[in-house]
């Protein structure tokens, strides 16, 4: 990186956050929101995201889900309540700089959370904020076998006290979930939630406390492998299997030291036990995120007939971030894309409950 740039680059990120990797990014957003008046909010710091603020493996507590380095750690649900934490320094740090027009951490120009507003009306987001009762994320562990691409599983690992949550840890968090009123857990973040052999009393903890709580929980599969971590996810309203491809070749590309068949057998496994049960929950779906390797027709149609072979209810197909190299133009620019299934929030997605015509639950 051009040391020259640094000196500018610490008036948007302090040094404490510093982070050159993000330094292009924050370089072209800055410039061009300086001279358009523009400041920030973020929708997870006031209240409004259902997802962002996790409460990871340690206990610490962030304001996005991509906390590779600390970055956004805005307190320690060890030491602190999550009200407090949410009226605290760090976090009220956090939204006077955005309201100034700077970011609060590097990943900031990136996040869905971040919502630009003219400079005079950005105060009004300091003061006005609510705890989030919508949802958060919980990272039961920061542990996978996974070195996928994007991750930076090093730094995690470094930052992270505990690579796991105990079963006290566990029951603060669902006793937190209970006196806030939060609606919606993500029971995952920067590991793989089926590593720990102590899944099921995690949920089980979860699930007691909070009998009307949604949870979703997203995973490779490789860990899902055994009857108790079946059972586990059958706790769960709605589960993601993560699986990049559909041959471990293209597996492999991304989801470095992934096993497909491994992966496959076991979500279809869960599909069998819990279509035995007559039972409408967990909903399971295959996330296939589409990279330049593995957007061929050929694969995408491989894909689509296993998924429906296994029973399960929804395939989808999200674009690939990261090097250029990486990304499918064919996903943007193929009409067989265009015409694949219905759009979704993050991509298109196949139902296959409404080819049997069954009403989503």
């Amino acid at each position: 990186m051009n040391a020259s740039l640094k000196p500018f680059i610490q008036k948007i990120v302090p040094d404490s956050l510093f982070n050159p990797l993000s330094h292009v990014s924050l370089i072209r957003r800055f410039i061009y929101d300086r001279l358009s008046g523009t400041a920030y909010y973020c929708k997870a710091l006031s209240g409004e995201s259902n997802y962002n603020i996790s409460i990871n493996s340690d206990m610490t507590v962030s304001c996005n889900c991509q906390d590779y380095y600390g970055s956004g750690h805005i307190g320690d649900l060890n030491v602190q309540t999550l009200e407090e934490i949410f009226h605290g320094e760090r976090a009220q740090l956090f939204r006077k700089r955005l309201a100034r027009g700077l970011f609060a951490t590097p990943i900031c120009p990136d996040c869905r959370e971040l919502q630009r507003v003219h400079r005079r009306d950005a105060e009004y987001f300091m003061t006005n904020y609510q705890l989030p009762r919508g949802g958060i994320l919980v990272e039961n562990t920061s542990r996978c076998v996974l070195k996928c691409l994007q991750c930076d599983r090093d730094s995690v690992m470094k930052i992270r006290k505990k690579m796991s949550m105990s079963l006290e840890d566990m029951e603060k968090v669902a006793n937190t979930i209970k006196e806030y009123q939060i609606k919606t857990v993500s029971f995952h973040n920067l590991g793989e939630p089926f590593f720990s052999d102590m899944v099921y009393e995690h949920l089980r903890i979860l699930r007691n406390c909070n009998p009307r709580l949604y949870i979703w929980t997203s995973t490779s599969g490789l860990q899902l492998d055994s009857e108790k971590k079946r059972e586990a996810a059958l706790l769960a309203d709605h589960i993601l299997f993560s699986i990049d491809g559909s041959s471990q070749e293209q597996v492999n590309k991304y989801q470095v030291g992934g096993d497909f068949a491994r992966s496959y057998s076991n979500m279809k496994k869960l599909a069998g036990v819990r279509n035995a049960r007559n039972a409408a929950l967990p909903v399971i779906v295959w996330k296939y995120v589409v990279f330049r390797w593995n957007d061929s027709v050929d694969a995408v149609e491989r894909a689509i007939s296993l998924a429906r072979d296994s029973g399960i209810d929804v395939i989808s197909f999200e674009p690939g971030t990261g090097a250029p190299s990486h990304v499918s133009h064919r996903y943007f620019n193929d009409p067989y894309f265009q015409r694949l299934g219905q759009p979704s929030c993050d991509g298109r997605e196949i139902d296959f409950r409404k080819e049997q015509g069954i009403t989503k639950t």
